[in-house]
């Protein structure tokens, strides 16, 4: 059932790269594919005991809770995704604000708490360990939101919600794959350096012009593989040693991230074909863009008949 929660996840985070734009059979069968062709082969791969990337060196790769099973390979697959469907009517000529800036703020901290059992419970056991992810969680959590109101603070002179809220999901994303094996200093670290990161990704967006809605490869992506391959610098000295004991040799940093690296490159390569190959078999058989039409109605009346806030029609 916990594995099962991840695997229902997963998917729904590309769903906010694509935002109003596809019908909802569309999505559907998109994720169903997505789940079996991209999802499942990555769970196995990374976290079954035999799986290859799982045995790659002396410690394997290490993704506690999804660092790549589930961030990287959904914010790699929303950027191709969202490209192949590309930007929403208007986008970016016309400037398109989050709409409730007060249910952002609360979606946030059921994220944060719902993050220490995503984190902690992926260590399976109720100790030490447990304890560890869930404290560097917090730590990489509040590190994040800190720095982005920093360079907000810098750059406009003027702290938002909307930046707090970047900043704590920066700050999770990176830990991620990162909270069973970094101290307390490496989180602290790494949820700053996610958020300098996933600012200038969604800087670099706003350049190249593609509509990822809810920056899921600009924060998810960016953030979580920033994590995957600097925590080779981070990680306990009792993990290394028992990767150097099963290496026959002093295992360092630099050899874990090459596994590292290993594990990152295996993620992007499935999750670009496949999720590239899921498209064009979505468009051609139920339709995945939307009609211009609906779109400009607005996917709750063309497509479900209802309004989400009960004032359109009065």
């Amino acid at each position: 059932m916990f594995q099962g929660k991840f695997a229902i996840i997963t998917p729904a985070l590309i769903s906010g790269a694509i935002a109003e734009r596809v019908y909802f059979r569309g999505y559907i069968l998109f994720i169903v594919l997505w789940f079996l062709f991209v999802y499942s082969p990555l769970c196995h791969w990374i976290w079954a005991p035999d799986g290859w990337l799982f045995n790659a060196g002396a410690g394997g790769v290490i993704d506690l809770a999804g660092g790549l099973v589930i961030h990287v390979s959904a914010g790699v697959s929303a950027l191709v995704a969202a490209l192949f469907l590309g930007p929403r009517q208007g986008y970016p000529k016309t400037a398109m604000h989050p709409n409730n800036l007060v249910m952002t703020m609360m979606g946030a901290g059921l994220l944060w708490v719902g993050w220490y059992g995503f984190n902690a419970g992926s260590t399976v056991q109720s100790g030490l360990e447990t304890a560890r992810a869930l404290t560097m969680t917090q730590i990489s959590a509040a590190s994040g939101a800190l720095t982005w109101l920093i360079i907000e603070a810098i750059t406009f002179k003027k702290a938002t919600s909307l930046g707090f809220v970047s900043g704590i999901l920066a700050g999770l994303v990176v830990i991620t794959p990162a909270a069973g094996v970094v101290q307390p200093i490496g989180a602290l670290t790494l949820g700053a350096a996610s958020s300098l990161l996933c600012y200038f990704a969604l800087l670099m967006k706003i350049r190249l012009g593609y509509d990822d809605s809810l920056d899921c490869f600009g924060i998810h992506g960016v953030g979580s593989g920033l994590g995957v391959l600097l925590l080779s610098f981070f990680i306990r000295d009792s993990w290394m040693a028992k990767a150097s004991a099963a290496a026959g040799h002093p295992w360092t940093a630099f050899d874990q991230l090459q596994v590292q690296l290993l594990g990152m490159g295996a993620t992007i390569a499935l999750a670009v074909a496949a999720t590239l190959l899921i498209c064009v078999v979505v468009e051609k058989t139920v339709g995945f863009r939307i009609d211009p039409q609906g779109e400009l109605e607005g996917l709750d009346k063309s497509l479900h008949g209802e309004s989400g806030y009960g004032m359109a029609d009065r």
